[in-house]
């Protein structure tokens, strides 16, 4: 507005009240009651209407089939981790070719990343449920192809195998999508305050939990089956028995997951944002988030992209490594990492979802990229003597990797806190599945990047020391852009942000109204329920200038309707209100001052 000098916060509810009620208030009026909604900053939004007894036995049943779901999808991450250093033990093949090796490490990956982006519209658009019974049975063919897998030699079942896992990716992506949105919305119907603990312990805790129930599974295949199984020899193996009943002892919870989600309800915060705008986008929706989302979404997603990197690269190979370094054969490998789960990776998730939201997303996260980044470069600058007692180098790479979750609970929450229940499934997928590249990378780089250090000729631990200099130079990176672009989302209420967005979609809409000069008979028209975004583009690229200016000019009248602007005068009055929104980012605020 013209008498607000300084740059202000949008709070959506007393402007979107107010620019309902009056189309023809002066500029002093409005200042008047803008100003002391604007210095609130959303607050005033937290108040949520009383549950009913029904509503709170869907929110913990919807709890009950979130947990579930995670403890599937922390199995399956972790069910090729024994077969690929089973299969490299017993094949020399296998060992020697880096892309089968890098196809098994990265196949479901692929997977998750599509899921995330399909599922994410699916759960925007169609609903929470329906996506969830979807991805209980893309993972359920998945273990049945598993079992199934075959071919004319041990290389062509593992590529099958790939095939397996890429499908049960599939719905692992849009377990993240479909599950996550709709129980932070049931979150914040509890309690804003705490919020972020109670996501975290559904999703990521389970999820680490069920990281290490492959382990425990494939620890007793492996006892009755692989148990003398070391480097290079193959004998008293029967690699069959392992890899088919990995999968097929999976489709057991899988099973019991989708019965639960047949039973599972749509959060009521999505219910209420479907009723208001239907099963519809439009042109606002792009335009508010390429507008006012940037700077959050580049945090969103290169925050996911490097500790996908890290973790998924040094956790395919992470038995590999320990042969490597220390030399243990696969059994001992395998009661190791159980070890290491039951000593420090099992319980720090617990502990950084405590803290997540005493000390805020971004300073938790900027403490765990801290701690991951100073802990690698002295466990690698002491890389020698550490690997002289095998003991002491399991304890403190198992410490390094265990504050891992200071970062991935915070990486987990922020895409589902920082946008509106609008969109907040799609771009939550589009941030987790861009994230999911930088598994891909690393999981597909880091043999060949290892073996080149290395000298080109095998992979030798002088070249997994050089390989550990370059993640921890990758995570101070990391560090300084989680400082940067990561929003700062802890005790803020998720209503106050959809209302936000709604109001920045009413005022952008006025200010193209008055530029591309809508008039009255504009608004008035019977047809506007048939102009859309898909042939305004159309007309862009295949009309003439003046059939393109024409038909945006009605397609934004459409627009004004569906926000409630009946009239030029009550347009001209919302454009007239401020469009700044502190997007909660540390480099915003320092571009705004």
């Amino acid at each position: 507005m013209n008498g607000i000098g300084a740059r202000v916060d949008i709070v959506g509810e007393e402007f979107y009240r107010s620019s309902l009620e009056i189309t023809r208030a002066s500029q002093d009026q409005a200042q008047t009651e803008a100003s002391p909604a604007m210095e609130e900053g959303g607050r005033k939004l937290d108040k949520l209407e009383p549950l009913s007894e029904e509503d709170k036995s869907t929110i913990r049943f919807n709890a009950f089939g979130t947990a579930a779901g995670f403890f599937v999808n922390g199995y399956m991450y972790d069910i090729s981790t024994v077969l690929l250093t089973m299969f490299s033990d017993i094949f020399p093949s296998v060992a020697n070719d880096n892309t089968l090796q890098s196809a098994i490490g990265v196949s479901m990956l692929y997977g998750v990343m599509f899921g995330l982006l399909a599922f994410g519209f699916i759960a925007d658009y169609f609903g929470r449920k329906k996506g969830l019974i979807m991805c209980s049975c893309l993972v359920l063919l998945g273990n049945i192809i598993g079992v199934c897998m075959n071919g004319t030699s041990h290389v062509g079942m593992m590529w099958m195998m790939c095939i397996a896992l890429g499908v049960a990716g599939l719905g692992m992506g849009g377990e993240y999508t479909c599950n996550v949105p709709n129980v932070m919305e049931d979150s914040e119907q509890l309690s804003t305050a705490t919020r972020g603990r109670r996501v975290a312990m559904l999703v990521m805790c389970l999820e680490v939990i069920g990281n290490y129930a492959p382990f425990a599974v494939q620890l007793l295949l492996v006892g009755v089956a692989c148990r003398h199984s070391y480097l290079g020899i193959a004998s008293n193996c029967n690699w069959n028995i392992v890899a088919r009943l990995s999968f097929g002892i999976a489709t057991i919870p899988v099973i019991t997951v989708l019965i639960f989600r047949t039973k599972m309800k749509d959060s009521l915060m999505f219910k209420k944002d479907q009723q208001r705008r239907g099963r519809r986008y439009d042109g606002l929706d792009l335009f508010v988030i390429l507008r006012h989302f940037l700077p959050r979404t580049v945090g969103t997603v290169i925050m996911w992209f490097f500790i996908d990197w890290i973790n998924y690269s040094q956790g395919t190979f992470g038995a590999l490594i320990l042969q490597t370094v220390i030399g243990v054969s696969l059994f001992k490998s395998i009661w190791i990492a159980l070890a290491e789960g039951a000593a420090w990776l099992m319980w720090l998730p617990f502990l950084a979802a405590f803290v997540v939201d005493k000390l805020g997303r971004r300073k938790t996260e900027m403490l765990g990229w801290l701690w991951l980044a100073s802990t690698q470069i002295i466990n690698t600058g002491f890389f020698w003597q550490l690997k002289a007692k095998p003991i002491a180098w399991i304890i403190w790479s198992t410490f390094v990797a265990g504050f891992q979750y200071f970062v991935f609970i915070p990486v987990y929450l922020v895409p589902a806190e920082a946008f509106p229940t609008r969109i907040r499934a799609t771009m939550y997928g589009i941030s987790s599945a861009l994230g999911k590249m930088g598994g891909i990378v690393g999981t597909t780089t880091f043999p060949s990047i290892w073996l080149r250090w290395s000298g080109g000729v095998s992979k030798t631990n002088e070249g997994l020391r050089k390989t550990m200099w370059f993640y921890g130079g990758m995570e101070y990176l990391a560090f300084i852009i989680c400082t940067l672009f990561v929003p700062e989302y802890s005790h803020r209420s998720l209503i106050g942000e959809d209302t936000r967005f709604v109001e920045l979609r009413r005022r952008h809409c006025a200010r193209f109204a008055l530029r591309w000069n809508v008039t009255s008979e504009d608004l008035l028209r019977e047809d506007l329920k048939r102009y859309n975004l898909k042939d305004l583009i159309r007309k862009f690229f295949f009309a003439s200038k003046q059939n393109y200016w024409e038909y945006r000019r009605i397609y934004i009248a459409s627009l004004c309707r569906s926000e409630k602007l009946l009239n030029l005068a009550h347009i001209e009055y919302v454009a007239s209100l401020p469009v700044d929104y502190k997007d909660l980012t540390l480099f915003s605020s320092l571009l705004l001052k």
